[in-house]
């Protein structure tokens, strides 16, 4: 599979924090975060991209994020010029700079959804983390006021030895709060995180658990992982027909249908794997998209160690950005996974259908109805792409030339898709 769905753009390097994890990282300048960086690509360069973004698949989700977003003065204009491509923009912040007026404009400039990092119940931990009094305060603000303009919010923690523990507080504070998805993100040693010693593989396994049997017990709101495939490992011994797993849920796509774009246009697999495939002042984004023999590795890899010889290698895979901080070798084996395998054969992730003969290879992909369209416009922002593909899969493979609500609600009952129909 090589069929962009997700970019994330770290459009600055810009940022009013100094988060010691930061992966990029971000210039800060405590005096002055606005000033420009003359590195970045201009208003007429992002445009650009933009155009060509939309040349290879004209409604992927677009991630704006930085360093902090909202230091670019032209951030407003890319979003409602992205949206108007008709890409799904939403952007990833830090929560300092959004008050009344700024949530409400980010709504009027086509933003459909927003994260915001909070890493902590406790003030004060976040602002350590964080590197700013007054962090915490300003991020959970900023939530109230993005959900009051309208947005789907998402709450983005960074699991650390610090607030490992506090997950299911986490949790209900979320919950509280009445964001639409929690997402725990987990380390990975690069940028200025380098250095940092996190929580061990032993540790990584318990958190990933507590996840998995977290599921479904916080009402609407969806708790889904960031770089952490090994969840499906966990999720396929919990229940081999789990719909999540059906959906692709925790599955590394870097390369396959995601990729990060830096401020100065470098086109790597995942802001954690900070390889350049190339750079779209210099190559045309398409032809990198489909060219780049790294993502032609990804795309179809030949794993070493441990993870070549595991039965959960097609189910999980790894994550190959800890692999190549480790080892200097994206291709190695996942350093954070404790499993050790039983060098059976590999297992088969779960579809919507196990017939053999019912294959989409051929199909033609089904039309969506206004009312579909609809319906899925209902479901949070940061998972209706998902949710498009594992619907527009379903048809495929039983042979639908037409998404109704009818089939949605089919798709919802036999997968048990919790946010089919959303909330506004």
């Amino acid at each position: 599979m090589n069929d962009l769905h997700v970019i994330s753009w770290n459009v600055t390097r810009r940022c009013n924090l100094e988060c010691s994890h930061c992966y990029l990282p971000a210039n800060t300048r405590k005096e002055s975060p606005a000033l420009s960086a003359p590195d970045e690509l201009s208003t007429k360069d992002a445009f650009l991209l933009i155009d060509q973004i939309a040349a290879v698949n004209p409604e992927v989700m677009l991630i704006l994020s930085g360093g902090e977003p909202l230091l670019r003065e032209d951030i407003f204009d890319l979003s409602a010029y992205a949206s108007g491509k008709g890409m799904l923009v939403v952007m990833g912040s830090n929560g300092l700079l959004i008050d009344d007026a700024v949530a409400r404009k980010l709504k009027q400039s086509a933003v459909s959804g927003i994260s915001i990092s909070l890493d902590s119940i406790e003030p004060i931990i976040h602002d350590d983390i964080r590197s700013c009094k007054g962090a915490w305060k300003s991020a959970v603000a900023a939530i109230k006021n993005c959900k009051m303009a309208g947005l789907s919010v998402q709450i983005n923690t960074v699991v650390t030895s610090r607030n490992c523990n506090e997950l299911p507080a986490l949790m209900n504070f979320s919950q509280i709060l009445g964001v639409k998805v929690f997402s725990p993100f987990f380390l990975v040693c690069t940028g200025r995180g380098e250095e940092l010693t996190d929580i061990s593989a032993q540790q990584y396994e318990k958190v990933l658990s507590l996840i998995v049997e977290a599921q479904g017990k916080y009402g609407d709101m969806m708790i889904r992982t960031r770089c952490a495939p090994t969840v499906r490992r966990i999720l396929y011994n919990k229940n081999p027909e789990s719909s999540l797993l059906k959906m692709g849920t925790g599955r590394c796509l870097a390369g396959l249908s995601y990729c990060r774009i830096t401020p100065e246009g470098d086109i790597t697999p995942c802001p954690y794997l900070s390889i350049s495939t190339g750079n779209i002042r210099e190559q045309d984004f398409k032809d990198i998209w489909n060219t780049s023999e790294l993502f032609g590795s990804l795309r179809n890899p030949s794993l070493k160690g441990k993870c070549k010889g595991c039965e959960f290698r097609l189910v999980c895979g790894g994550c190959r950005a800890r692999a190549y901080a480790t080892y200097n070798d994206y291709l190695e084996e996942d350093p954070w996974c404790s499993y050790i395998p039983d060098g059976g054969e590999a297992v088969k992730p779960p579809t919507f259908e196990q017939d053999k003969n019912a294959s989409a290879g051929g199909s033609i992909k089904p039309h969506w109805t206004a009312e579909a369209e609809e319906r899925l416009k209902m479901v949070p922002t940061f998972v209706r792409s998902m949710v498009r593909s594992a619907v527009e899969r379903y048809a495929m493979e039983n042979k639908h030339v037409e998404i109704t609500p009818m089939l949605m609600d089919e798709v919802k009952q036999k997968a048990g898709m919790g946010g089919m129909h959303g909330h506004r």
